[in-house]
């Protein structure tokens, strides 16, 4: 079934200084926070990481249509960033909107008035000109420019929607980089990290990844929509855990790539895609069951290194613990510890 969409996706950007109501939630994520364990400052950045199947009834409120936004007029004062370079999808069906999210630069790309993708850059004063921490900060470059990412995203869907079925969109786990992905005829055209966010997020990667997939498949062909994640890989079998001993509530953080293969502090190598943490005091080996309190997903960790040493921090989980309890992407989060007998 190819699409119609041959010619143009004509690009709206909307220019406001539209603080888009982003759940609370979100602004981890925008902020990308991970643990302040004993890892560098240079290193200290999540990873990149990208069913409910949206029916009419699901279109998202959160966001305003961009047809009731501000016209350039009124927003002649507006400190939002230039607009880019202005791809083409048909005339109306496409529109980025720039605006600031929680002090930062952002762009919601909207199809056919709904909110697919938000995109996140820097600073929003030093983005949009504005004088704050530092006259000299230099201009953001077009890689973490939000409105520059989105039109070049928009511009890559005209192109495929001129050519491929959108039926070929998917929603997909990638293995070897722990991460989920948007992809169209095999090629990754999103993946959900703390830069690039579904606009209402649930906050649970794997099922804001298959709404974004659904909600392009339906508003540029009209697909049918997936019920599932490709390449989601099996459970493990259920772990043998003792009772609980004690329950502790605090924030979680999470670290991996920076240390991964490095010698942890009981002297075990530190493999991210292990189900292990980090604890001040807890004797090595010491089972815990962590249980995000915004999603209730739980998992049971390992105990086999030293740490977090950021303030309020009370457990520091691999990247694959926290990526099975969906706190990767907000890079922090609410949990309650319980510890474990032996079993």
């Amino acid at each position: 079934m190819k699409h119609s969409l041959v010619g143009g996706l004509t690009v709206a950007v909307a220019l406001s200084v539209f603080g888009a109501p982003i759940p609370s939630y979100a602004q981890s994520a925008v902020d990308g926070e991970v643990s302040q364990h004993t890892q560098p400052e240079s290193l200290q950045t999540s990873p990149e990481i990208l069913g409910h199947t949206p029916s009419d009834s699901d279109e998202p409120d959160l966001f305003p249509s961009p047809s009731a936004l501000p016209t350039q007029a009124t927003a002649a004062n507006s400190t939002a960033p230039p607009p880019a370079a202005r791809g083409e999808l048909e005339s109306g069906l496409a529109t980025i909107l720039p605006h600031a999210l929680d002090n930062r630069s952002a762009a919601t790309i909207y199809l056919r008035s709904i909110p697919v993708v938000t995109l996140i850059g820097g600073d929003w004063a030093a983005a949009s000109g504005t004088k704050s921490v530092a006259d000299t900060a230099a201009a953001p470059s077009p890689a973490a420019d939000p409105v520059a990412r989105a039109s070049a995203l928009v511009a890559r869907l005209s192109e495929l929607a001129a050519t491929s079925d959108p039926a070929e969109i998917v929603a997909r786990w990638d293995g070897p980089s722990r991460t989920y992905v948007v992809s169209w005829a095999e090629e990754d055209l999103i993946t959900v990290n703390s830069r690039t966010i579904l606009p209402d997020t649930t906050r649970n990667e794997a099922e804001d990844t298959l709404q974004m997939a659904n909600r392009l498949r339906r508003l540029l062909g009209n697909a049918p929509a997936l019920a599932a994640i490709e390449g989601m890989p099996v459970p493990a079998a259920p772990q043998r855990v003792g009772i609980v001993t004690s329950t502790l509530t605090g924030m979680a953080s999470w670290y991996g790539p920076g240390f991964h293969g490095r010698r942890s502090a009981s002297g075990e190598v530190f493999n991210q895609n292990a189900l292990t943490a980090a604890h001040r005091t807890l004797p090595f080996g010491t089972q815990v069951r962590v249980t995000n309190l915004n999603t209730g997903q739980q998992v049971v960790v390992r105990i086999n290194d030293r740490g977090p040493f950021g303030h309020g921090r009370i457990i520091d989980l691999s990247a694959a613990a926290a990526s099975s309890i969906g706190l990767m992407a907000s890079g922090v989060g609410r949990v309650q510890l319980e510890v474990l007998s032996a079993p």
